[in-house]
């Protein structure tokens, strides 16, 4: 009895003129088509997976992310092992490879020692390598080799670097997936560099916006990211010191002290960037700011003046805030310009930014000697801002005071005062 599986072959075959032989061709050809529809959607796979395994993994263990593109190669494509070299690591600056699966263990040193690398490095160039016993580098491999360099825009990056136990392990087809993956490696680096210099340039703002307003900063990333080192500058640099907080936080609970300081500082560094300064530092409650450094400012004591008569009309809104009790504080103020050295002191993970020299020094002295809501200024820097003086809007007065002794210095230093309007 003919079964009904028979009946409809023998129903395929008459209705489409199908004889046996072209049934079986067809049928041979579909299966292949299958077949590599089905070795596509691995590959597809494979990627998916890859990618998906850098989403998991922490950016700050880089090894790691590159291990495991390693191991979903081998696992999915029953490679011996395989290996990736970075030429150049944009955390450290350092060559890296990173390996996976191999039984006879290739390391750096080997692959550094090798002709491969050198080769890959000038020809920039897939190399094949059907038989690895050929090669007299690799004496102690026996299988295949197909290396990959990753390439962007004419500069090397690195290399991808596959193994096979078998001669001949690396078809056509394989090769051409490899490229592909080849592809996301360069990719995948690219996206860590890019996020290696946004998480470097947003730690740069956060530690430089300690110092410089926010336009300054970017003007000063724009150059490369700073460095340790000083340079000579010509700037203005003021001292601005509370009087009679001594005296009340004698009389005040600490947490009260630390809240009025912080309101006083809140109150004052915004103007300080306001008018492109650079805050230097807090000294207890004296505010040292610098201007013309890092950015050169011709019109720096102009600058450093300005910010220094509104910090009194701002001083005055602080005092009436806080209540009775805090109208007696005042405010001594030095303002000096002269040659300075500037820049960036500490290490290359803990850097300040500061200003040293005898201007600085000198500011410091004219500071000391200023009584409460006085303004203490030396004679260069009255002189850069003669001419504007009738564009100030807080000036009551403005006199010399002759040529005054500063404590610890030998020379004498004309000097100015000024008693602003509102303090």
């Amino acid at each position: 009895m003919t079964s009904n599986k028979a009946i409809m072959t023998d129903n395929l075959l008459r209705n489409n003129k199908l004889n046996q032989p072209n049934f079986d061709l067809f049928k041979e050809k579909f299966l292949y088509l299958q077949k590599k529809y089905e070795e596509k959607i691995d590959e597809l796979s494979i990627l998916k997976e890859m990618i998906e395994s850098m989403k998991s993994i922490d950016l700050t263990d880089p090894d790691l992310g590159w291990r495991r593109q390693l191991d979903c190669l081998i696992k999915y494509k029953n490679l011996s092992g395989a290996g990736f070299y970075l030429f150049k690591d944009f955390q450290n600056k350092k060559e890296k490879y990173i390996s996976a699966s191999f039984d006879t263990g290739i390391t750096y040193s080997f692959l550094k020692n090798s002709r491969l690398l050198k080769k890959i490095l000038n020809e920039k160039k897939n190399i094949l390598i059907e038989d690895l016993e050929d090669w007299e580098d690799c004496f102690q491999l026996t299988g295949s080799l197909y290396a990959l360099p990753i390439v962007s825009g004419g500069e090397f990056h690195g290399a991808l670097i596959l193994f096979q136990d078998e001669k001949n392990g690396f078809k056509n087809e394989d090769r051409f997936f490899y490229s592909i993956v080849r592809d996301h490696l360069m990719n995948t680096i690219t996206f860590r560099r890019f996020y290696s210099e946004k998480i470097n340039e947003e730690k740069n703002i956060f530690q430089f916006s300690r110092f410089f307003s926010k336009d300054v900063v970017k003007t000063i990333l724009k150059s490369g990211n700073p460095t340790l080192g000083g340079e000579k500058k010509r700037a203005c640099v003021i001292f601005a010191d509370l009087t009679g907080f001594t005296s009340l936080s004698e009389k005040t609970t600490p947490e009260e002290v630390v809240e009025i300081l912080n309101y006083f500082f809140s109150s004052m560094i915004p103007i300080v960037f306001k008018n492109k300064g650079t805050l230097d530092k807090l000294m207890g409650d004296c505010i040292m700011a610098v201007f013309g450094a890092p950015i050169d400012d011709r019109r720096c004591s102009f600058q450093a003046v300005t910010t220094v008569l509104q910090m009194f009309e701002a001083f005055h809104l602080f005092k009436q805030n806080l209540g009775e009790r805090y109208h007696h504080l005042k405010m001594s103020v030095g303002i000096n310009s002269g040659d300075l050295i500037a820049g960036f002191l500490g290490s290359e993970n803990h850097m300040n930014y500061t200003v040293i020299g005898d201007t600085v020094n000198s500011t410091q002295r004219l500071q000391s000697l200023a009584k409460g809501n006085q303004i203490y200024l030396s004679k260069t820097v009255y002189n850069d801002i003669e001419t504007d003086i009738a564009q100030f809007k807080n000036i009551r007065n403005i006199k010399s005071l002759g040529r005054l002794k500063l404590k610890g210095k030998k020379k004498f230093l004309d000097v100015y005062r000024i008693i602003p309007k509102i303090c």
